[in-house]
């Protein structure tokens, strides 16, 4: 089983009980460096695998393998300019990533802002993450020289700490934070839906709640890509919420999930398990180079038509997500608690964890400076 399966956004917060539950890091290209820059703040195990999977390999691969520009301008975006969403459990990773340059004036790799919280829901990811990352940008732009950078990323992290909720435990009640107008859009257009569910069920299949298919005993875990349509004039974080909550409630939810959004793209791309280097091929693709999963001509018989009609009762009628998994069969409830018995017991125990390491659990002060070793 890979690290990525058993420890990413699933480290033993319980054994940490004075650990701060906010984490911002920074790592990629600015002008201050003549390089990439010293990666900043990335002191948990989840913030380094995240920047091994989506730059280390992925933007790199993509970059090395001119893959971008292979596909063509008629088929790619041209710039990075990215909002994200990585979560599973009770914890999430929400960053901002844009073009950028280094100090020679190299541009082919962006700049990226992450914060990894634990324990809180969605409407501070949404109400205070997200403007503290777009004015953490907004410092690191104007920036020319390393120490108001620096000073940026201190200052959001110091003033998250400040406002994130008190919790003693990492599960997150839901958020209905674009759920309604998720519901309304896509109970007028049923087809799109049926298209969706048709794709989980054919497509997803090894993320079905109970199974470990997508998790293999040796090697990476699998994942699988989906480009979903964006609800008009819904913000980019009401767009993550909306579909990674629904797909929560359909593929295993033990299965980390990452939502991409591009500011002025009208899809959200979502990599399901563990990201393959080519996965992030999605970034700067346009619909021509990589089309909406509800753009299939999927041909759909009566059977499977039959199978999907609760759930979509559920949205159209009832307007709210669904109660059941249509990879299983079994009510959300019942995968939820047995997703969270299955991290539970593969979560770091005996204080092994890569953030156990480097933060005491004991101490007022504990983890509470800003890190700016590299890591």
């Amino acid at each position: 089983m890979s690290e990525f399966a058993q420890r990413f956004l699933n480290e033993d917060w319980e054994n940490l009980p004075q650990a701060p539950r906010v984490y911002v890091g920074a790592f990629g290209k600015h002008p201050a460096w003549n390089d990439h820059m010293d990666d900043v703040g990335l002191l948990t195990s989840s913030l380094v695998m995240l920047r091994r999977s989506l730059y280390g390999t992925g933007i790199a691969s993509q970059i090395e393998s001119a893959a971008w520009d292979r596909a063509g301008a008629d088929k790619t975006l041209s710039t990075f300019d990215h909002t994200l969403v990585w979560r599973r459990g009770g914890e999430s990773l929400t960053g901002r990533i844009w073009s950028s340059r280094d100090g020679i004036g190299r541009a082919l790799f962006p700049m990226t802002v992450v914060v990894h919280t634990v324990g809180q829901r969605f409407e501070f990811l949404s109400q205070e993450v997200a403007p503290a990352l777009e004015a953490a940008r907004a410092g690191c732009l104007l920036a020319t020289v390393a120490t108001p950078v620096l000073a940026s990323l201190a200052e959001a992290q110091r003033t998250l700490r400040q406002r994130a909720g008190v919790t003693d435990s990492v599960g997150v009640v839901d958020s209905l934070i674009g759920i309604d107008g998720w519901t309304a859009y896509f109970s007028l257009d049923r087809i799109d839906l049926e298209r969706v569910f048709h794709h989980l069920r054919v497509n997803l299949g090894l993320f079905a709640p109970g199974s470990n298919a997508w998790n293999p005993a040796e090697g990476p875990a699998k994942s699988r890509c989906l480009r979903l349509p964006r609800v008009p004039g819904s913000s980019a974080m009401e767009t993550l919420n909306a579909w990674l909550s629904f797909l929560e409630t359909q593929v295993d939810p033990a299965v980390p999930l990452l939502g991409l959004v591009h500011r002025e793209a009208t899809w959200i791309d979502v990599i399901v398990g563990e990201p393959a280097p080519a996965d992030f091929f999605v970034l700067r693709a346009n619909l021509l180079g990589a089309p909406l999963v509800t753009d299939v001509p999927y041909q759909l018989d009566a059977e499977s038509l039959q199978r999907m009609e609760p759930l979509l009762a559920d949205i159209v009628r009832r307007r709210r997500l669904p109660t059941v998994s249509i990879l299983n069969g079994q009510p959300v409830v019942d995968n939820r608690e047995a997703a969270d018995r299955w991290l539970a017991r593969h979560r770091n125990g005996g204080r092994t964890g890569f953030l156990s390491r480097l933060i005491p659990t004991s101490g007022s002060r504990a983890g509470s400076r800003f890190d700016l070793r590299a890591t």
